[in-house]
């Protein structure tokens, strides 16, 4: 792993000319391949495969009628083969509820591929369904009229992927989440088992249907993926440092991660006139734990590897060399700098760092 080398202070005026790295990760945003609402039904015969609208919720019969909104995104076609997922997040329009209040609904991987035929449902403004075509996903069928889910309702993962607060009105967008850079990372290394998101309220309660726009809707906010991810050979900033006077301490890495060379680990805006160290690790924990207010390690806690030491001047710069090392091509090596402080902890926390190895 990470070869531990003595620091060389880097004069401000070279420190200066360091500080960009040679590239950034890239962020892209997948639109919407396919969507579709299944209709609780017990004869299997709605759905809404052309319509300008996808639903989750329930209806406001007695018993309340589920519907749950099948989402599908070609992350191999946007995101090249290879490249390591950073973040990814969901976002979906709400035109309508009856339910004013935030409703969180739960995002769950399919798990058997699904279709969309030519229906479009009008009435209720799509909340009804309408008779299903062709090749449509139904409450029963994955490709009606033929083609049956394992289970009624949709085969997906029991447990949900991640959650979206859904407001009345407007765009609700997902939480960094562990769980959809999973999803995401599955679908771009394995893109013959993409078959997408489910999304479904906890259907207990009736009146509770948000309808979407779909990707259909041509004057509507479609669905759509936005995705953060680095490529072998790019390196990357990630998150925020603990405020330092009037900014944050900035981390980055400066140079070509190709195993056997040297890079820089340079430090900015550090607090001035102290001592500090960079930490490794293989994951990048994107959400962050929060030490203090604006202060987050995103570093797992277990497994990381120490390495070289580094002093700041009078204005908060300080760098030292890092060895990459040979044998980890395609991994990435994730790194943040804690610096001695007058702090609550003693220390303060830079931004992390992200190389992608050749």
């Amino acid at each position: 792993m990470p070869s531990v080398q003595l620091l060389h202070p880097v004069p401000h005026l070279v420190l200066a000319l360091l500080v960009t790295p040679l590239a950034a990760q890239t962020t892209v945003t997948v639109p919407c391949a396919a969507d579709n609402t299944l209709y609780e039904s017990p004869t299997g015969a709605l759905s809404n495969g052309a319509g300008p609208s996808i639903f989750a919720g329930t209806n406001a019969t007695t018993p309340p009628m589920a519907r749950r909104a099948l989402v599908r995104f070609d992350v191999a076609a946007s995101v090249p083969a290879g490249a390591t997922i950073l973040s990814a997040s969901l976002s979906v329009n709400v035109v309508q509820t009856t339910a004013f209040p935030p409703i969180p609904v739960a995002v769950h991987r399919v798990l058997q591929s699904w279709g969309e035929g030519t229906s479009v449902s009008t009435l209720g403004q799509g909340g009804q369904g309408a008779p299903a075509t062709t090749n449509d996903a139904t409450w029963l069928h994955r490709f009606w009229p033929s083609t049956l889910w394992t289970a009624a309702g949709g085969d997906f993962a029991p447990a949900p992927s991640f959650t979206i607060v859904t407001p009345a009105f407007g765009t609700g967008t997902s939480p960094i989440s562990p769980g959809t850079v999973t999803d995401v990372q599955f679908w771009l290394n394995n893109p013959a088992q993409n078959f997408g998101w489910l999304l479904k309220t906890d259907e207990l309660l009736a009146s509770t249907a948000r309808r979407m726009d779909s990707r259909e809707n041509s004057v509507g906010t479609p669905p759509s993926l936005s995705v953060t991810y680095v490529v072998p050979g790019q390196l990357a900033t990630w998150g925020t440092g603990c405020p330092v006077g009037a900014g944050t301490f900035g981390f980055s890495y400066v140079g070509s991660p190709v195993g056997g060379t040297t890079i820089q680990l340079v430090n900015t805006n550090a607090p001035p006139l102290t001592v500090g160290a960079v930490f490794f690790s293989l994951q990048l924990d994107p959400i962050g734990l929060p030490l203090l207010p604006g202060c987050t390690i995103y570093l797992p806690l277990t497994g990381l590897i120490t390495g070289p030491i580094f002093v700041t001047d009078g204005a908060g710069n300080g760098s030292a060399p890092f060895g990459v090392p040979f044998g980890f091509p395609g991994f990435i090596v994730v790194a943040q700098s804690l610096a001695l402080a007058p702090s609550p902890l003693g220390f303060l926390l830079s931004n992390a760092a992200v190389a992608d190895l050749l």
